[in-house]
């Protein structure tokens, strides 16, 4: 053990002081083994430094290759109505396109869109969405980004803006240190094995020494209920504890931090001053205690925020209390408070109980964003609405109760009014899901009932409200669906059944879906329906249709029909990725933010696993689409149907990859005709088993197996390989040979002799 590794003890090894161990490392123990001249050290596990389960040093993060590419999902549909022959047709394309030079990374998202139809002509439109770039900064866990960017905060809300954003990345952290999860403290009177439980359930073990113990690296196991703690000793006696696990949204593990800073402009209101800064911070303190902390300010505008979450062997608590001060509508100061509160709660039955509850205290809060929304209305005259601006309490409650083999059962309810009793929304909602054998089944019952204003909704928010426009709406709807799996091989089909009924319609859908290939590359659905209007005297209409997707090396392909009474509609789409890089230009499936470019050079035909179609090309590259950033992750080539002058010299391949990161991946190939060359010495007799096998460049290429055969890769015609087995003159000889390489045969027998040089 180095001193490193003792938290107590001084950073060098060159300390001359001399005191007694405990006075260096308190709890600790020794025993002197006199036959053996052996001292025995016991050192508590809390005096130990430890890295966290999946830690990964980030020296062994990978930044990627330089690349560009462009990603793209593009659909085309017609739609004729046959009763008016109306025609219409619309082309759209989002594109997402980057190029990463070592950890900065620029990114643009964009769309294309195409309209025609054979009453008003067609149009062409780009449509430019997002602009930024960003880069990882791995000593701080964050991220860093610059130009059009959201506001990550949980506390204040989502705001688009045009800046520049530094926030905490969970992802960089190790796996047992992501979300949340409480310490296990506990002392240890021997040896001990600790294990810890949740809902009877085995979740972590370990061995710890004598004294006190912790456990800071448990996964993220929430809504799961309270931790149980067995410590087992060495003579077999058992302790027991709990340790209570609750959890709400703005719970942050013990010794971990968040923050987010952002400032610039708010995207949508450049024609009024739309300047902001914004900061948040968050701590787990312990496993009882997370503070929050955060302010958001804009010219004429402020917003504080304080409060935190507090665990309990009750549930979490969590209560957020923010002050507003601002200038809004017809340039009033305006003041107020919020307070948000929130609950959550797993039993010993498994019921998960989360409520949420959020109260404007006065009608003088305001969020930014309703700030400048009717600030642009007075200057502009554009109309402004908003579900939040003068909203005076919300409130959400969701509970889940597992039934076991009875199934499960869920029930949410949300209410929301307004000052000035402008409206109010109310919706109840009950589901049960079940399974026999493997046929799925549900039930959803909803309830919605709405008062809500005219007045509000259609008129600008700095105008005068009519309250005598207040109106009612009431909607129950009922929907039962039923799945049922009909695989057999490697075709996986089932078919669903739904049925939905509202105050106003009822209707009814049968659908099969399905795929095939060993890797569901083709999928398909059809669907047949009805649905009927309430005091309609009509026929219910039918529809009907269905969509094929074909997964293939260069992307997915889909096509789809769909037909009603007095409609068809066609359609065909396409998405995959192009990367351009220094070996070229590669085309493979639709990626994700982190992905890897494969390189095995000769290995054409090659599948990539779980590369949704991905096949090395005959350049040798190919598009892994999707990587967990911060994880090792194992990129696996099928040489099935690779050619056959080729194959792998390595198994599979791992990578650690940032966000955002394109991981250049290379496997080592060996090309040229396999030969098993049967081999013998002019005298009968066999090279020794073991002696190496070199090509005429002199590379080695294989060795002498049993009964003297030799397998080899072999890319020229005609030539002569060089067997060895030593240094003397007497211990090598040559093996010349002639082969066919345009033989579809994939092995060729030799029998040569090696000839003494």
């Amino acid at each position: 053990m180095k001193a490193a590794q003792i938290k107590s003890l001084p950073a060098t090894d060159a300390a001359t002081e001399y005191r007694p161990l405990r006075e260096w490392v308190p709890h600790a123990g020794w025993q002197f083994d006199s036959a053996t001249l052996r001292l025995l050290l016991t050192i508590p596990m809390t005096e130990l430094t430890h890295k966290p389960r999946g830690y990964i040093s980030p020296l062994e993060w990978d930044s990627g290759a330089l690349a560009l590419f462009l990603r793209h999902n593009t659909n085309w549909t017609r739609t004729e109505n046959t009763d008016s022959h109306y025609r219409y047709q619309y082309l759209w394309s989002g594109l997402n396109m980057g190029v990463n030079l070592g950890l900065w990374q620029v990114r643009h998202q964009s769309n294309l869109r195409y309209a025609n139809s054979n009453q008003s002509g067609s149009a062409w439109r780009y449509n430019s969405v997002r602009t930024w770039v960003q880069r990882p900064v791995a000593s701080i866990n964050s991220i860093l980004s610059l130009g059009d960017s959201y506001t990550d905060s949980s506390l204040f809300g989502s705001l688009s803006f045009n800046g520049a954003k530094l926030v905490t990345d969970e992802r960089m952290r190790p796996q047992g240190k992501r979300g949340y999860a409480p310490e296990v403290r506990g002392v240890a009177a021997s040896s001990a094995h600790v294990v810890v439980k949740q809902l009877g359930k085995v979740i972590y073990e370990t061995n710890v020494p004598p004294g006190p113990f912790y456990i800071d690296d448990l996964y993220n196991t929430r809504y799961q209920g309270d931790l149980e703690v067995e410590v087992i000793e060495a003579s077999g006696k058992t302790s027991r504890f709990t340790v209570p696990y609750s959890s709400v949204p703005d719970s942050v593990r013990p010794g971990n931090w968040h923050y987010s800073l952002a400032f610039g402009r708010v995207r949508q209101y450049y024609d009024i001053e739309n300047r902001f800064f914004e900061g948040t911070f968050q701590h787990g303190v312990n496993n009882t205690i997370t503070l929050n902390l955060g302010s958001r300010i804009a010219q004429r505008y402020q917003a504080w925020l304080a409060g935190g979450v507090w665990a309990t062997g009750m549930g979490a608590f969590g209560l957020n209390a923010t002050r507003s001060n601002a200038r809004a509508e017809h340039n009033d100061r305006q003041q107020g408070w919020r307070a948000e509160l929130s609950y959550s709660k797993t039993f010993t039955t498994g019921t998960n109980l989360v409520l949420a509850a959020y109260r404007y205290s006065t009608n003088g809060f305001r969020d930014l964003q309703d700030v400048l929304g009717v600030r642009r209305e007075a200057k502009t005259g554009i109309d402004y609405y908003s579900d939040t601006l003068h909203q005076r309490n919300r409130l959400s409650a969701t509970v889940s109760q597992p039934l076991g083999r009875l199934g499960t059962l869920n029930l949410s309810a949300s209410t929301a009014d307004y000052y000035n009793n402008q409206s109010r929304i109310t919706q109840l909602q009950m589901g049960y899901s079940n399974q026999w054998r493997n046929i799925s089944y549900g039930v959803n019952i909803a309830r919605q009932r709405t008062t809500w204003d005219y007045d509000r909704f259609y008129h600008g928010v700095n105008e005068p409200l009519d309250v005598s426009s207040r109106q009612k709406y009431t909607e129950t709807t009922m929907s039962f669906n039923v799945s049922i799996p009909l695989d057999w091989g490697e075709n996986r089909t089932s078919v669903a059944m739904n049925y939905n009924q509202s105050s106003q319609s009822r209707s009814s859908t049968v659908s099969m879906t399905g795929s095939s290939g060993e890797n569901s590359d083709l999928s398909w659905s059809v669907y047949g329906g009805y649905e009927r209007y309430r005091n309609s005297d009509s026929s219910a209409p039918t529809t009907f249709g269905g969509n094929l997707q074909q997964n293939t090396q260069f992307g997915a392909l889909r096509a789809n029909y769909d037909q009603g009474d007095n409609y068809r509609q066609e359609g065909l789409g396409a998405s995959g990725t192009l990367v351009l890089h220094p070996g070229g230009l590669t085309a493979g499936p639709y990626t994700s933010d982190t992905f890897a470019l494969i390189h095995a050079n000769g290995a054409q035909g090659a599948i990539v696993q779980n590369g949704q179609g991905a096949v090395v090309d005959r350049f040798g590259y190919a598009i892994l689409p999707s990587l967990s950033p911060y994880r090792v992750n194992n990129i696996t080539l099928d040489t099935r149907k690779m050619r056959s002058d080729a194959e792998l010299t390595g198994g599979s391949q791992q990578i650690v990859p940032y966000a955002g990161a394109i991981a250049r991946v290379n496997f080592a190939t060996i090309s040229g005709k396999a030969v098993l060359i049967s081999v013998k010495m002019p005298d009968g007799g066999i090279p020794p088993m073991g002696a190496d096998v070199f090509n005429g460049e002199g590379t080695n290429i294989g060795m002498v197996g049993q009964s003297g055969q030799i397998y080899a890769r072999i890319a020229h015609p005609s030539g002569s390989l060089l067997v060895r087995w030593g240094t003397g003159a007497n211990q090598r000889c040559r093996v010349a040979y002639q082969l066919d390489l345009h033989t579809k045969e994939p092995f060729l027998y030799l029998n040569k002799i090696c000839e003494k040089e």
